[in-house]
């Protein structure tokens, strides 16, 4: 007897394999292997769960429950509405799981496809004969996989040590137009809620450019006529900034002042005349102290027309620092506003910084300086992260004896950072964008809230070196070391 499963479908987060405990049931029915026995809120009925491998995982999943009621007698025929739910992100989407009823009390629910990694809930609504009640499966931890690829190296200490993994950042590419006898390189991207893991097995919640974060490389050449087509597709009102460009105020994202924020299932396009040199970035400028740490934020480089810079290969390093006790619910519209906490789905409570979240009644009133007030934020910062990774999943920079290396340093964050290599100097060579009068060689350089700095490394030490920030707080995960802003300079064949 099959199903098609009613009510909202979100992606499916992460959860801990200890959920899944072996455990005897006092029960006149086959029990399911490593499964959870849980009551429903009234206690007139209990499921007991069992998934395929264990394990939730991003893609397709499939669960087993068994449904008794309240004597322990295995109920058949029932009504299941089945609910996938993400209480961070506070939403759901449809989808087209399918209930299979097996007989016994045991039913079979397939083609449950998580879309993204994080905090997910299995909700059920069970219903038989009239008698009805609730029930939630909490999943905390939905990962991409089940294993990491870690980078290793063999050290003169004779350890075989972690040194990171690969985290390749994409150039976006773009279609070429001519209108009005004007070439135009047109770029377009969409902001999605993404589900992330900072560091193994810490998921975050966030808004990303084309679902990453950073988002894509944007990289044009001075004089360039350019169109950035943002299309929004998350649960909140965005814009893009493209910062430290020159250009109409309408271009600039600034919302109320140029535009209206973008809101979901809208686009609008930002077009404009290249012409500040060097790099720079973008991010989203709708209550930016909320916006950029949710991941809205990414590189976008201005090449010369003919570079007078020396190098052999280059990086992008995006610094940012995250509060990973955030704790992020869907944002209603005017339109669309959200009585009570159900509308958002339970709130899910972490060690730190205690989240706040309040409804329209309790939040405080608009001021008649800005078309809206947001609400406050006091984060505590104890993520640390180049290229929206910390240690050990960031990744080394690679090199070969004699090269000469630029790095490109964007910081995204609120803090300032101070990078510093061992055994190595650096030559900056650019601040915000603009080529400096006179190259300073040092080995430590500090990176500020918005700023830019571009430096270039010659490889004369060759090994493998601790590349990372010298505030060594910022070289922890959740306080602890080693983690966060650290990465290696490696020497390769």
């Amino acid at each position: 007897m099959n199903r098609i499963i009613s009510g909202f479908f979100i992606f499916l987060i992460f959860e801990c394999p200890s959920v899944f405990a072996q455990h005897a049931h006092d029960k006149p029915t086959k029990h399911l292997k490593d499964s959870t026995l849980k009551m429903t809120d009234k206690d007139k009925f209990s499921v007991e769960m069992a998934i395929d491998k264990n394990r939730l995982l991003v893609g397709l999943n499939a669960v087993d429950i068994m449904i008794y009621d309240m004597y322990g007698k295995a109920v058949e025929g029932a009504e299941i509405a089945f609910n996938p739910w993400m209480p961070e992100m506070g939403h759901g989407v449809f989808t087209d799981p399918v209930l299979t009823e097996k007989g016994k009390g045991r039913y079979r629910i397939e083609n449950i496809i998580l879309v993204m990694g994080g905090h997910w809930e299995l909700r059920f609504n069970i219903n038989k004969d009239g008698s009805e009640d609730s029930i939630v499966f909490d999943f905390p931890v939905v990962r991409t996989t089940l294993e990491y690829s870690y980078i290793r190296e063999d050290t003169p200490a004779g350890y075989n040590a972690v040194i990171g993994m690969k985290n390749p950042r994409e150039e976006l590419d773009h279609k070429t137009v001519t209108e009005d006898g004007e070439t135009i390189k047109v770029f377009e991207m969409t902001v999605k809620d993404v589900g992330f893991e900072i560091y193994p097995e810490k998921p975050m919640m966030g808004w990303g450019f084309n679902g990453q974060i950073p988002g894509p490389t944007i990289r044009v050449t001075e004089g360039d006529n350019i169109r950035v087509i943002i299309n929004n597709d998350s649960s909140g009102e965005h814009t893009l900034h493209i910062h430290g460009q020159k250009k109409p105020v309408i271009m600039d994202g600034v919302p109320f002042l140029g535009q209206k924020p973008i809101k979901k299932g809208e686009s609008y396009t930002y077009e404009f005349t290249v012409s500040n040199l060097g790099t720079s970035w973008y991010h989203c400028h709708v209550d930016s102290a909320h916006h950029v740490d949710m991941g809205m934020y990414g590189a976008f480089i201005v090449e010369p027309r003919k570079e007078k810079l020396q190098y052999d290969r280059e990086y992008v390093m995006v610094l940012d620092e995250w509060p990973t006790a955030h704790v992020h619910v869907h944002e209603g519209s005017d339109e669309e506003e959200m009585k009570n906490h159900d509308d958002h789905g339970a709130m899910t409570m972490h060690e730190g910084s205690p989240p706040e979240h309040l409804h329209d009644e309790d939040k405080k009133k608009k001021r008649d300086w800005y078309p809206k007030t947001y609400a406050p934020r006091n984060e505590i910062y104890d993520g640390f992260t180049i290229n929206g990774k910390s240690f050990p999943m960031t990744e080394p920079v690679k090199v070969k004896e004699g090269e000469r290396v630029r790095m490109r340093f964007i910081n995204a964050g609120y803090q300032q950072h101070f990078m510093h290599s061992h055994s190595h100097k650096f030559t900056v060579v650019a601040r915000d964008g603009a080529y400096v009068d006179e190259p300073q060689k040092i080995d430590t350089f500090g990176v500020g809230p918005g700023t830019r700095v571009d430096v270039i490394m010659v490889a004369d030490n060759p090994g493998i070196w601790p590349f990372h920030c010298h505030m060594l707080n910022h070289v922890t995960n959740e306080h602890s070391y080693p983690g966060g802003m650290l990465t290696f300079i490696q020497d390769i064949d």
